[in-house]
Parts: structure tokens; C-alpha cells; sequence
């Protein structure tokens, strides 16, 4: 039974097109306290405006894990600084650091080279999940990849925090590519 609800949950909320989970469907879903907990509707509603500017998607961590438990191939980055990283992240999540106010300047952006982030990016056709920790750094790197010719990009509404208050697994072994 509890199956069967979430699988029509995730119907009404995601809709019947997977690739249309976007800022609307999380504006209309606002007060549904099994799709958001209270904390990521506080950070959805500040990024609801600035995903309609900058037409990116926001996703919620039920949709993420649902993601991660059936090996979508997407591409998934912790856009905090390494400090925060080291202490846990989202498994298979990579870390790239940008600052939470967007300039449009990379150097003022971030401290890291533009060829790294575009080599954690990848192919272009492959879905792209930013999350933070409910500051604004995950809107610098999304749009920086939209800039960059990247449509498929998504924020993690919640983002880290929101992760953890489902009580999602954690990972503390770092990619390769992250490692100190």
C-alpha cells in the first residue's frame, strides 16, 4: 500500500513526463509536507524565481534518491568548500567550490580552474544535480553551466541539509577525482 502511494505521489508531483520536474511543479507542491520537508520549502521558495530566471530544474531528494537507487546516469556536484565536503556528501557526489554570490566573472566566482569544472560537467546531454548546503552556491554553478552550453542542470532543493534530515545515506569515500 505505502508503495502504491508513492508511486502516485511521485506521479502527480513529477507528472507523467519525467524531464518536466521543474520550479513549477515544486511551486505547486509547496505545502505538501511528504514531498518537502519544512526546511526545503523554505530554500524552494527562495529559488523558485531564480530557477524561472535562469531556467534551471529544481529536484527534491525524493527524486534524487530515487534517482541514485535506479542508476540514472547523471552527474552529481557538492558545490561547498572541502572542509563541509570531507564531512559527508551525497554518494558519488563530486566537489567543486563556488562562491554564493554570482558575479558572471569565473575568477570572482571560484578559485578553480574553468577546465576542471567542465571536465566534472562532462557530456553535455547528461543530467547535472548542483546541491549546497541552503546557501546560493549552487545558483553560481548553475548558472555557470548554463552559461557554458549545459541544459540538463538541476538544483537540489534542500540541498545537503535536506539529504540529511531524510536520513539519506552519506558517503564519506571521496571520488577519485576529489581527493586531497
Amino acid at each position: 500500500m505505502q508503495q502504491l502511494i508513492f508511486v502516485v505521489m511521485m506521479v502527480l508531483f513529477i507528472g507523467c513526463n519525467k524531464d518536466e520536474v521543474s520550479f513549477i511543479n515544486i511551486e505547486n507542491n509547496i505545502n505538501n509536507t511528504q514531498i518537502l520537508t519544512t526546511k526545503e520549502r523554505e530554500i524552494a521558495k527562495s529559488h523558485i524565481e531564480n530557477a524561472k530566471k535562469y531556467n534551471y530544474k529544481l529536484i527534491t531528494t525524493i527524486d534524487l534518491k530515487h534517482k541514485l537507487d535506479n542508476n540514472e546516469n547523471i552527474e552529481i556536484i557538492a558545490v561547498v568548500p572541502i572542509g563541509l565536503y570531507t564531512l559527508g556528501f551525497i554518494k558519488g557526489a563530486k566537489n567543486f567550490e563556488f562562491n554564493s554570490e554570482f558575479s558572471g566573472i569565473w575568477e570572482e566566482d571560484t578559485k578553480n580552474p574553468k577546465e576542471k569544472f567542465l571536465e566534472f560537467l562532462g557530456n553535455k546531454d547528461k543530467e547535472i544535480i548542483f546541491y549546497d548546503n541552503g546557501e546560493t552556491n549552487a545558483i553560481t554553478a548553475t548558472i555557470w553551466a548554463k552559461n557554458l552550453g549545459y541544459q540538463n542542470v538541476s538544483i537540489l532543493i534542500g540541498g545537503f541539509i535536506g539529504w540529511r534530515e531524510r536520513n539519506f545515506e552519506i558517503s564519506f569515500d571521496m571520488p577519485e577525482c576529489c581527493r586531497i
